[in-house]
């Protein structure tokens, strides 16, 4: 446990701006700090009282992977404390402690409040009657997203404004909190939702949930979608999907017996008002929606299911203020109509959105490549079209956007000016990842630096500039942000109240520090670097591997490349002397139906530097390749079509085939269109230890480090 000096400095690290430490009443007098086990977990916490902006808190700091997080605060009443103590609780578990504060309220008045941890969470209890409970006063601001790094993946949970955590990070996953309060987290594979004190109001059970709209929400249910209120009541079941709500009304479908799918529409309470009978169905937009017909052409709907006009045409788009996009037979240019169906600007375009703000963004296709323009309501190019991309970003803005490498202009990444609806062009052709103007600043970055401009296309300098590449946005009282593919979280000062790293502290020995290889904006790589390797030159051997094997190196600094690269790694397995660690990658080439990932496991000795192979796991003369050769084909029969393995396609295994190992198990994989489709990812055979004990060297280093007797 910290003490002294070095715990001084970490309390200090975690007091909020303009904070100071309750006023010392002595020399040497340090009560204001305590330390003890508040939670029964045998571990200390540290206790903190402050002062901030005249008004006195106490702070509880909790060491979760040998990394200290700012757990809860307790808002005095008064404008001082006069002491932090703790007492033994009640309870018969001896470590654990009650927090007793003493609040100074006045001349010669001091306040009590004896608080104790019961069931994950603070509560205050009368100083003499522990057995009347009643809640804390924590003081929790908006609670947004975070995720620590620990050996075997991430866990999410949530912080305040001041970066303090209020719900452990314990998830899987975790979204962020919605506008009725409620989040999404997950918890193997499946999903469930919190409320802001991190009591369930549905537990994991989910497959899918989506976000809320006008109360309610859908979820997969095995074979069911459903929709559900915010009290997790269900509402509605199909065996096909429900869409969001809109306008007190959902468009649903089925699947019949004939594996046909109808479109209709439900209320909020669940009601079917109007049944399944269309091909597609869009939402309501101002009372009316358009439904495609089950014997062709589309109609649109009130929200009852009259029809307000048929429109016997060969596509029909959204509503978008009063147009709609339209083709006369599928593959042909297109143009608009009115609701009746008028056409009130001839198909002359290749691509056709929606209208928003009076304008729409179209496209002509030359050669191998589409060319954008604007257009206003009565077909009039306002700008023509010429451009790579053209964003309609909100109030009043667009963004405009042309190819960064002219010799690929087809596939080539786009660079953007800000420009109004009229065309007039206000900046220079130097933004990335523009995201839509709200209450008059949008997201941009440079390819070096993330920061808000404003509506004339400036960069707002007393607002955060970040370095990397991302996107800012206002998350109620901070700023939160996606900078090279890490959370951050920023007071509007631009001072970091949270941000996301990758590195773990194995043990008092070794550490797994998270390096940084960004040459450009296109290539990005995050790859560890382990401490506390005693021999230099294994270390540097080592480390320098590591680097190489996770392709952090090669790539220019001004180079402009008509793909993207973005590397990772998980530390999957530590015991002992061998560390399991992943290395990611994904190679995304512009224009590309999609990306390949990769992946990659090194198990690293961190005495020798030795980086453990498949054979090294087994006997000499084993014949291991033949014999989990043999197992995997027998998993993968016995799945059958569940595998989505081309079995005709597997060969069996080779001796250096890819692996990783957990504390029970050799886990098998091989990489995309090996033997199975790109969708099926990286398949896994997990082969237990024990069914394959008779092979294993059970004398080597390997097997050694893994069994924790070496």
């Amino acid at each position: 446990m910290l003490k002294g000096m070095a715990l001084l400095e970490t309390a200090r690290c975690f007091l909020p701006r303009g904070a100071t430490f309750t006023p010392i009443k002595s020399y040497n007098d340090y009560s204001f700090i305590q330390t003890g086990d508040i939670d029964g977990d045998g571990k200390e916490e540290i206790i903190v009282g402050y002062l901030c902006y005249k008004q006195p808190f106490v702070m509880v700091l909790k060491n979760i992977e040998n990394r200290w997080y700012r757990i809860l605060t307790i808002k005095g009443s008064g404008y001082d404390i006069d002491s932090v103590f703790l007492l033994p609780t009640s309870e018969s578990r001896s470590s654990k402690k009650d927090i007793v504060i003493k609040w100074v309220k006045g001349k010669g008045r001091i306040e009590t409040n004896v608080f104790t941890w019961k069931l994950g969470k603070l509560y205050k209890i009368e100083e003499t009657r522990y057995s009347e409970i009643e809640k804390a006063p924590v003081h929790i601001e908006t609670l947004h997203p975070i995720k620590i790094y620990k050996i075997g993946g991430v866990q999410w949970g949530y912080m305040n404004d001041y970066g303090e955590t209020v719900i452990f990070p314990q998830y899987d996953y975790a979204e962020p909190f919605q506008e009725n309060g409620l989040a999404v987290v997950s918890v193997n594979l499946l999903y469930g939702l919190i409320d802001p004190s991190g009591d369930y109001v549905i537990p994991p059970k989910y497959s899918y949930i989506g976000e809320f709209s006008e109360g309610r929400a859908q979820v997969r249910d095995g074979l069911k979608t459903k929709m559900i209120d915010e009290k997790g009541n269900v509402l509605f079941a199909t065996n096909g999907d429900i869409f969001p709500m809109k306008n007190n009304r959902a468009v649903f479908s089925i699947v019949d017996e004939e594996s046909e799918w109808k479109y209709g529409y439900i209320d909020r309470e669940g009601n079917v008002i109007i049944s399944p009978q269309y091909r597609y169905a869009r939402s309501f937009e101002e009372g009316k929606a358009v439904v495609e017909n089950m014997t062709g052409g589309y109609s649109i709907i009130d929200p009852e299911g009259n029809i307000i006009s048929n429109l016997d045409y060969a596509f029909i788009g959204g509503i978008g203020e009063g147009l709609l996009s339209f083709q006369e037979k599928l593959g042909d240019q297109y143009g608009y109509i009115d609701i009746e169906g008028n056409i009130i600007i001839p198909a002359q375009f290749d691509t056709a959105e929606e209208f928003q703000d009076g304008r729409a963004v179209v496209s002509i296709q030359q050669d191998s490549g589409f060319y954008y323009g604007l257009i206003n309501r009565n077909g009039k190019y306002i700008i023509s079209p010429r451009y790579n991309y053209i964003r309609i970003l909100g109030e009043k803005r667009i963004g405009l956007g042309i190819p960064v490498n002219e010799n690929n202009p087809v596939w080539a990444d786009s660079k953007y000016a800000i420009a109004d609806l009229d065309g007039n062009i206000l900046t220079d052709f130097m933004y990335y990842d523009l995201t839509d103007y709200n209450k008059g600043y949008a997201s941009a970055n440079d390819g070096q630096t993330t920061f808000f401009i404003n509506r004339e296309g400036k960069k707002v300098n007393h607002l955060p500039i970040v370095e990397g590449s991302g996107s800012l946005s206002f998350e109620g009282n901070i700023i939160g942000g996606n900078i090279d593919y890490r959370i951050i979280y920023l007071n509007k000062d631009g001072k970091v109240i949270w941000d996301e790293e990758n590195s773990i502290q194995l043990n008092a020995q070794f550490r797994v520090q998270e390096k940084k290889y960004a040459p450009n904006r296109y290539y990005l790589v995050y790859y560890p670097e382990i401490i506390g390797i005693k021999d230099g030159q294994i270390s540097h051997q080592t480390n320098e591997k590591l680097r190489k094997m996770s392709k952090a190196e090669g790539m220019n600094k001004d180079e402009i490349m008509d793909s993207t690269y973005f590397g990772d790694y998980l530390v999957t397995f530590f015991r002992n002397d061998l560390i399991g660690i992943e290395l990611n990658g994904y190679h995304y080439p512009f224009g590309a139906a999609h990306g390949m990932p990769s992946k990659i496991y090194a198990h690293i000795n961190l005495k020798t530097g030795e980086f453990y192979e498949l054979q090294n796991l087994f006997k000499k003369n084993s014949n291991y390749v033949e014999i989990l050769s043999k197992i995997i084909r027998e998993q993968i029969i016995q799945k059958g079509e569940e595998s989505y393995i081309w079995l005709d396609s597997y060969q069996g295994i080779r001796p250096n085939q890819p692996f990783n190992i957990t504390n029970s198990a050799l886990h098998i994989y091989f990489n995309p269109y090996e033997i199975a489709p790109y969708a099926a990812g990286f398949p896994m055979f997990e082969i237990p230890f024990e069914d394959i004990i008779d092979i294993i060297d059970t004398e080597g280093d390997f097997w050694r480090n893994i069994q924790n007797n070496s």
